[in-house]
């Protein structure tokens, strides 16, 4: 115990000198302010960025630069004899495409005989929709026959989901040059290198470096940022100095695991104290919408009369709480099967109209995914800048406004008093 503390106080010591002599470059460069910090950043605002760098016509005022770039690197991805045609692309972002779905980013050639679409996931846990990349090829091949690209964009290597594009044919389509699975780590942070290296202003050289510590932030990425780097390499070189303290170092990684636990079991009891009239427990037996750990959703539920689970007010319905690995997200779920110990009832669904009717009542539009039929994320993007707002209690704050709303909804639809 003497040495954590000993290691501790060293390793305070060398942050707090680091962040004053980041705050006296900071004075005369501004090197850390970044326009990002004011930005709700998911999925959708990524999307959006890129975008806005790939259509010519935006007022970055390079003209098809990004884009040009963005077709050649995609070009020396794909077998040989494939050849993306030379021209200005059509960029439409997040447009829905009748009965084929939403798209998140789809390219059209000027003549719009080739169609390129970027399907967009980020984040290691988010699940495809079933036929999502089956029903986009579906739309390309009406469009543009065999003269199509599909690009799936995640943060690391990953194959799409089963349901989403059958595996058989994923294979086909990768050998004949119809399917690339890019990823943030080697394309896109590699992409902004090279758009950094072929714009002039410094202003766009700037956003641009800016963008590359956004994606390095929100998908924990190794940070290129300067004031990080140099923390870092202080605090790695303190740590060296003593075997005490890089066994230490070491320690305190292998506790962070019943850390995180610990911090989400506080919020839980926390959020159950303050939601008046509900109370709330983990779920019997689901591991999870996501499958991780910790696994269990956590519910809250108005109690049930009787104490019989079947005479519960919400029915199978529940405010839910769960992490995906490195967010928290919450909403109203829905047991289809297994919504008390011991059940042995047909699995169920939900009404037809309940997601439209919830996103009603909540006034979002409706939200629903899986066994949720509403949901949204809460706190940071990060795991590394959740559990300290978990810690702070600024989590537990912006919830409990949030828990309000949707007893009020689920009151309100379920016909509860």
């Amino acid at each position: 115990m003497k040495e954590l503390i000993s290691c501790l106080h060293k390793v305070a010591a060398v942050n707090q000198r680091v962040e004053h002599e980041n705050r006296l470059v900071n004075r005369y460069t501004a090197r850390d302010f970044t326009p990002f910090r004011f930005i709700s950043w998911s999925e959708v605002p990524s999307t959006h960025m890129l975008a806005f760098f790939l259509d010519p016509d935006e007022d970055h005022g390079q003209g098809p630069i990004f884009q040009e770039l963005f077709i050649e690197e995609l070009q020396k991805l794909l077998p040989a004899g494939i050849q993306l045609p030379k021209t200005r692309w059509l960029v439409e972002p997040e447009r829905r495409h009748t009965d084929y779905g939403q798209l998140d980013l789809l390219l059209s050639s000027a003549d719009r005989t080739f169609g390129i679409c970027l399907e967009n996931k980020p984040r290691d846990q988010t699940r495809d929709q079933p036929r999502q990349l089956t029903s986009y090829r579906e739309l390309l091949l009406h469009r543009h026959q065999q003269r199509y690209l599909l690009l799936y964009l995640s943060r690391e290597k990953r194959e799409p989901s089963h349901d989403s594009l059958d595996p058989k044919l994923l294979q086909e389509l990768t050998a004949d040059g119809h399917y690339l699975n890019l990823t943030y780590r080697n394309f896109i942070l590699a992409l902004l290198d090279s758009w950094y290296q072929n714009v002039h202003p410094e202003s766009l050289r700037i956003f641009l470096r800016q963008f590359r510590h956004q994606v390095e932030q929100w998908l924990q990425f190794e940070s290129t940022k300067p004031a990080q780097l140099m923390q870092d390499q202080e605090i790695a070189a303190t740590l060296a100095s003593s075997p005490a303290y890089v066994q230490t170092a070491f320690d305190i990684q292998g506790a962070l695991s019943a850390l995180r636990a610990q911090l989400l079991d506080q919020l839980s009891k926390s959020l159950t104290a303050r939601a008046t009239g509900l109370i709330g427990d983990s779920h019997w037996k689901d591991i999870g919408f996501l499958n991780t750990t910790p696994a269990k959703p956590f519910l809250l539920r108005r109690p049930s009369p009787n104490g019989s689970p079947q005479s519960l007010p919400w029915g199978r319905y529940a405010i839910g709480l769960e992490f995906d690995g490195k967010r928290l997200f919450y909403g109203i779920r829905f047991d289809k099967a297994n919504w008390y110990q011991d059940d042995t009832t047909a699995e169920e669904s939900w009404s037809p109209e309940a997601p439209t009717a919830f996103g009603t009542l909540l006034g979002t539009g409706a939200r629903p995914w899986s066994w949720w039929v509403w949901w949204d994320w809460v706190g940071p993007e990060t795991d590394q800048d959740l559990y300290p707002k978990i810690a702070e209690g600024k989590v537990l704050e912006e919830l409990v406004s949030k828990i309000g709303s949707l007893t009020t909804a689920l009151d309100s639809y379920c016909g509860s008093s």
